[in-house]
């Protein structure tokens, strides 16, 4: 049998079923890559992540090596790439993983249809998540629409039968006669730089695992809403590319939960949940990715003002715990989840800009982008979506900064005009005699701004 994986978003050779299938029986194996523009270079395309990617793909090649296979690279349409390795190594079988946003589903009909025309089999395996959309579902046969039943059921579903991650089984010789290709260097391609970016590959994704589930993971469910500290996993990364598994974060995470029944994991195994739970959605309503979960609110009346908008994307809107989160993640890209929240929050219920200009601007920065979670998250803040922030809740930016930040360590760390300024005044700067040099007044008054935010709703839902 001559095999050919096709790698997505699945850059490991651990506990990867697509080429575990592909390896299992073949006198000959070839591993690809597609470097397709309309990812690389389209409107909700990530410098972050395109440079995190080709680091990726720059350590999975090595490690390919290591086991005496190679990684193939190759650029333009999949449907036509494929195809063409198909007749050139006479591929008999070609394997891949499954994902569930539109724009993938379409891509893969495309190239299963490229695939057979040119004479091979596909064959195509769960790999983006523990348990697929179908897998999970109510008693009357149908999908979930909030989030603590189907974490429920999640946890049934697991308890049964837990899909255990796999270990990297033996990989054939790759097929002769093809051209490797290269892995293109960022600069090169014109990708603009962006600071901090951490070390790719699956290495690195399994040193950051066990570190966090030998130290932070034991105050998680604390540490998780303090942007000031390393609380957190920092993995959605390598979640996002597949440099390592969420079969194998989970499965090791119950062992620390065997191990040590305080809260910490518990609450880090739910947040893994919240992912599937989003794809599970983004699978069953392909549509939220343009319109409201809650279709109702399609008629909700957004503002239009750039000037708000561009002072919001630049970290200027004069709150510092909403500043000091755009900040991070224009410079980084990447952003504490509590900062996340309110900033998608001040956006939609302080500015009253639509959702959907914010859900763009994070995909285009967000080194994790991962269109199902990224949506949910968007739609839970805009009050939109399934199991959303209730729309009369609003946060409150300045309490939520002395909360969450007391101290001020997180504003003080993005917002160098601030620091300064003494504790008491770091979320209240506009309080001070005087206002701290260069750092803005204020955009909004947030008490105005709420009553306006409630009665858009209201007047939606009367």
């Amino acid at each position: 049998m001559r095999t050919l994986v096709w790698l997505r978003g699945e850059l490991r050779l651990r506990d990867n079923r697509a080429l575990a299938a592909a390896a299992h029986g073949a006198e000959g194996l070839a591993c690809v890559y597609i470097l397709d523009d309309r990812l690389l270079r389209g409107t909700r395309s990530s410098p972050a992540r395109t440079r995190f990617l080709l680091d990726g793909l720059g350590r999975l090649a090595r490690d390919l090596e290591q086991r005496g296979q190679r990684l193939l690279i190759r650029d333009g349409r999949p449907e036509e790439a494929l195809a063409r390795l198909v007749q050139d190594a006479r591929i008999e079988r070609v394997h891949w993983s499954r994902d569930v946003g539109p724009f993938a589903r379409s891509r893969d009909d495309a190239a299963r249809i490229a695939c057979e025309k040119a004479g091979a089999q596909v064959d195509t395996h769960s790999d983006h998540v523990i348990f697929e959309s179908h897998e999970i579902r109510t008693r009357q046969g149908r999908p979930y629409a909030v989030y603590t039943p189907y974490r429920n059921a999640w946890h049934e579903h697991w308890a049964l039968d837990p899909p255990l991650p796999e270990r990297a089984s033996r990989l054939p010789p790759p097929l002769p006669g093809l051209d490797p290709g290269v892995v293109p260097d960022a600069d090169a391609l014109g990708v603009p730089p962006v600071a901090g970016l951490p070390t790719a590959g699956e290495a690195a994704a399994r040193r950051r695992l066990h570190g966090f589930l030998d130290g932070a993971v034991a105050d998680y469910h604390v540490g998780r809403d303090l942007p000031g500290i390393d609380g957190t996993s920092r993995l959605s990364p390598y979640l996002r590319l597949g440099m390592v598994s969420a079969r194998e974060c989970v499965a090791e995470a119950f062992e620390r939960v065997a191990a040590d029944p305080r809260a910490g994991a518990r609450k880090w195994i739910d947040e893994l949940i919240w992912r599937e739970f989003y794809s599970a959605i983004l699978a069953e309503h392909p549509r939220v990715l343009r319109r409201a979960y809650k279709q109702d609110y399609d008629a909700l009346v957004w503002d239009d003002d750039d000037e708000r908008f561009a002072a919001w994307c630049e970290g200027r809107t004069g709150y510092p715990i909403i500043d000091a989160g755009m900040r991070q993640l224009v410079a980084t890209g990447w952003m504490h989840n509590r900062a996340r929240m309110l900033t998608a929050s001040f956006l939609t219920k302080d500015l009253l800009l639509d959702w959907r200009r914010g859900e763009r601007f994070f995909q285009q920065h967000l080194l994790d982008g991962d269109p199902a979670s990224n949506n949910g998250g968007w739609q839970w803040a805009a009050s939109t979506g399934t199991d959303a922030q209730p729309w009369f809740r609003i946060f409150n930016p300045t309490r939520q900064g002395e909360r969450f930040d007391p101290d001020g360590a997180y504003v003080r760390r993005w917002i160098p005009e601030l620091e300064a300024v003494p504790v008491e005044a770091v979320h209240r700067p506009w309080e001070l005699p005087a206002l701290a040099p260069g750092y803005p007044a204020p955009l909004v008054d947030h008490a105005v701004q709420r009553q306006e935010a409630l009665r858009r709703f209201d007047a939606v839902r009367s």
